[in-house]
């Protein structure tokens, strides 16, 4: 609901731990329209559930304002700033404004991991949705339901998700150009020395290429089939197939360029997958290890401790262990330890 020639009010929620970078990029693009236009095109307010100081993941402290009543508020805009810890951040209040403020029809959004505030608020139902990518596996498992993408920020019936970091500019930058105009928008981002405005469903992460550092294209292939089938590994011929190349051939590929067998590289996709979930989610050990390929507890066990030198069920987070206790998945005595990671038979 924009009031003609007033200023477009936006309130800033932040949680604790919420991510600077996403704060910076959601207001500096608004200051910066402000300052190229000679007037105050935009107006935000810094709040919190109870208010007072809110500290940045990085230390940094905000001054913010209590919620307001949400009959009350006349924010065109309200954004939750997330960070570390939000994913299993519960506030009631928080969650009875962002319901109600939707039914005023106010535009509602989240930054980074916000989005798990409101999903748990019940406002990505029946919407598109995005987060940041390391928590997206986590996002996937504890909401099955919602139609998750992997986009920059996808705004759907009045409601936005953010991937957060530098995404956030983008997406600032793109509501600068609807509503200001394209050339607006360049200048703004001139300002900032950002360049080029990168649309919604460009990639959050560097291309599997470049973060490896290899371009070889069976080696490629064969790693983002890796990465697609965590839940239900494939055997070394059928991911050769999926290749088009030998069982032997791959594997000459893999030692050749990533200096270790496809079994082995594989096994560390899916750990890392379970550690993201540990660290992420309140799913079960269990349930963890099945999402990530293995078949039972003491198999996931003896991989993980293998790999990161710890059991699954201790490398969790203290906000992320699940209110009703579980027991203690550890793996079955044997006589001795596997030597290597392609003893474990994966």
């Amino acid at each position: 609901m924009v009031r003609g020639t007033d200023p477009f009010r936006v309130g800033v929620v932040l949680t604790p731990g919420f991510s600077l970078m996403a704060f910076a990029s959601l207001v500096e693009p608004l200051r910066g329209a402000n300052l190229n236009s000679g007037q105050v095109l935009y107006h935000w307010h810094h709040l919190s559930p109870e208010g007072g100081m809110i500290a940045s993941g990085g230390g940094l402290e905000v001054l913010t304002k209590a919620l307001p009543k949400a009959a009350e508020t006349e924010f065109d805009m309200v954004v939750v700033c997330g960070g570390m810890g939000t994913d299993t951040y519960q506030n009631a209040k928080l969650t009875t404004f962002l319901r109600h403020t939707v039914r005023r029809n106010v535009i509602v959004g989240s930054l980074s991991t916000a989005s798990f505030i409101l999903a748990n608020a019940g406002l990505l139902d029946d919407r598109r949705c995005t987060i940041h990518w390391d928590y997206l596996e986590a996002f996937q498992e504890t909401y099955p339901q919602l139609d998750i993408t992997n986009e920059l920020f996808v705004m759907d019936k009045g409601v936005f998700t953010c991937a957060g970091g530098t995404a956030a500019f983008d997406m600032v930058l793109q509501f600068i150009r609807q509503r200001q105009g394209n050339e607006f928008a360049s200048k703004v981002s001139d300002q900032f020395v950002y360049g080029a405005i990168r649309q919604p469903r460009d990639a959050q992460r560097m291309a599997l290429r470049n973060r490896l550092g290899v371009s070889q294209p069976t080696l490629v292939k064969a790693i983002e089939v890796m990465e697609s089938t965590i839940e239900t590994p494939l055997r070394a011929p059928q991911l050769a197939k999926h290749a088009g190349v030998s069982t032997r051939q791959l594997e000459r590929l893999f030692l050749h360029h990533l200096g270790c067998s496809p079994t082995q590289h594989y096994i560390r996709i899916r750990l890392e997958k379970a550690r993201k979930l540990l660290r992420h989610s309140t799913l079960s050990v269990l349930e963890i290890g099945l999402a990530c390929g293995f078949t039972t507890a003491s198999h996931f066990a003896r991989a993980y401790r293998l790999h990161f030198k710890i059991v699954p069920s201790a490398d969790r987070t203290p906000e992320t262990v699940p209110f009703l206790s579980e027991k203690p998945l550890l793996p079955k005595k044997r006589r001795g330890p596997p030597t290597k990671e392609s003893d474990l038979n994966l």
